[in-house]
């Protein structure tokens, strides 16, 4: 029995402690505090990644992966303008920019068909990624996630797959490594098949990577598939907006994962052109543990401006996918503009929507063709809680977004009589978070 200081044991009968016992509590001990000193778990026990520092990026990097038939690359910046569009074919283009020209530069792949436009934003590297909306059914839907290491040294990543019934077994999907300048693709009909929605995360323990998936959806049947790119999601939380949503599809589904230990609720809000509000007929949507759920939604869609707001118990992430005019579209999650961001667009008319998630700001658009002239250059103010639609001349090739408070989130709509695509406004990547892989691992 311990006596505390100054005062006498009152129980003198009490057994000694086992001079064993107490060796081997105090070597647990020390052996826990040597762990801790050194930043190190037993192999396979805590997180295998640490958060890392953060750090300022000097440059950018974008690389267009391509992946569908037709894919080209295009890119520029605010202070030279567009360059010409370049095939994507054998393998990925990869663009660097450097500090001068990095705030304002973008790059986008796109691919046509006569009846169809399939388009995404090029990814800059990063150590996680989310897709949400896959598919590991050979025939009625697939998709091919490709990923590159464009830095130098070599990356190391783990995919993981969840479907409607939880974790799909994908054997192989584990500890792969990626040497400097290396691109793989995953066919998940190979690699994970599972007919139903899929969502997965790309995890780089070592490095940063940037990862696409071309999507191949049937819309009725053989013969009927099109190609488009899954956009990348935002990293699970409680609360995600999503945005580049058509009006008035033929039909549309919210997808929503949960890649948590317990159930999720999920509710979903629409920012609208008169306000935040919770559809009526939608109610509170429940994702069993490392599940994904499904919900259709067509009638919230119903042709005026919005942007979904989606809080849940638990962090989630998810997408929307739209149907229409014989093509699909994706909903991206989004993050507040802040300052000034360049946006690179898709052949075609459209719309921006612009959305407030609290307090409203006021942002200057403004549009640029192909030869970099100015189409048109105006201030709009978004209120509180609140959408409003900007229209996109047809001939609009990129545009620069100057917020004045970080508040607003965007997304935009490209339709046409050849398809229709949709993407958000991704804000320019000014810092990275490192990982740091825990030895032992």
């Amino acid at each position: 029995m311990t006596t505390a200081p100054g005062r006498r044991a009152t129980n003198r009968a009490t057994t000694k402690p086992d001079r064993t016992a107490v060796l081997g509590v105090m070597l647990v001990g020390l052996t826990v505090v040597m762990l801790t000193l050194a930043g190190n778990t037993p192999s396979g026990i805590g997180r295998a990644v640490d958060p890392g520092s953060r750090v300022k990026l000097d440059e950018r990097i974008f690389t267009c992966t391509g992946g569908i038939k037709g894919s080209v690359a295009r890119t520029g910046d605010l202070t030279t303008g567009l360059s010409a569009d370049l095939a994507v074919e054998a393998g990925p283009r990869r663009f660097d920019v450097d500090t001068d020209l990095a705030q304002g530069a973008f790059a986008g792949q796109q691919a046509r068909t006569s009846k169809t436009l399939a388009w995404t934003p090029c990814p800059e590297p990063r150590a996680r990624w989310w897709f949400v909306g896959a598919g590991a059914a050979a025939v009625t839907h697939d998709s091919v996630l490709t990923v590159s290491n464009p830095r130098s040294g070599a990356a190391v990543i783990d995919i993981d797959v969840f479907g409607p019934e939880g974790v799909v077994a994908s054997p192989g999907l584990h500890g792969i490594t990626l040497a400097a300048g290396a691109t793989r693709s995953f066919d998940l009909a190979r690699t994970a098949p599972l007919v139903g929605n899929l969502a997965f995360r790309v995890l780089a323990k070592r490095g940063l990577v940037a990862a696409s998936v071309a999507d191949r959806f049937a819309l009725g049947g053989i013969g009927s598939e099109v190609d488009e790119w899954l956009p990348a999601q935002s990293l699970p939380a409680a609360e995600i907006t999503l945005a580049g949503l058509p009006a008035k599809p033929t039909t549309a589904a919210l997808m929503v994962v949960n890649p948590g230990e317990v159930d999720a609720i999920a509710r979903v809000k629409v920012i609208g052109a008169t306000g935040t509000f919770a559809p009526k007929d939608l109610l509170p949507v429940t994702i069993p543990p490392k599940s994904v759920a499904t919900v259709p939604i067509r009638t919230v869609l119903d042709g005026t401006p919005m942007a979904l707001q989606i809080s849940a118990s638990r962090p989630v992430t998810a997408t929307v996918r739209s149907i229409k005019g014989g093509d699909v579209a994706f909903a991206t999650g989004v993050r507040v503009i802040r300052g000034s961001t360049a946006v690179v667009l898709p052949d075609g008319s459209g719309q921006l929507v612009l959305s407030s998630l609290r307090t409203g700001a006021g942002l200057r658009v403004a549009t640029y063709d192909a030869a970099g002239k100015v189409l048109g250059d105006r201030t709009v103010k978004v209120p509180a809680r609140t959408s409003v639609p900007v229209r996109l001349p047809a001939k609009a090739r990129y545009l620069r977004l100057v917020s004045d408070r970080a508040d607003v989130v965007g997304g935009f709509v490209i339709e046409g009589e050849r398809g229709i695509t949709a993407a958000g406004v991704l804000p320019a990547i000014r810092s990275i978070r490192l990982p740091q892989v825990r030895p032992g691992w």
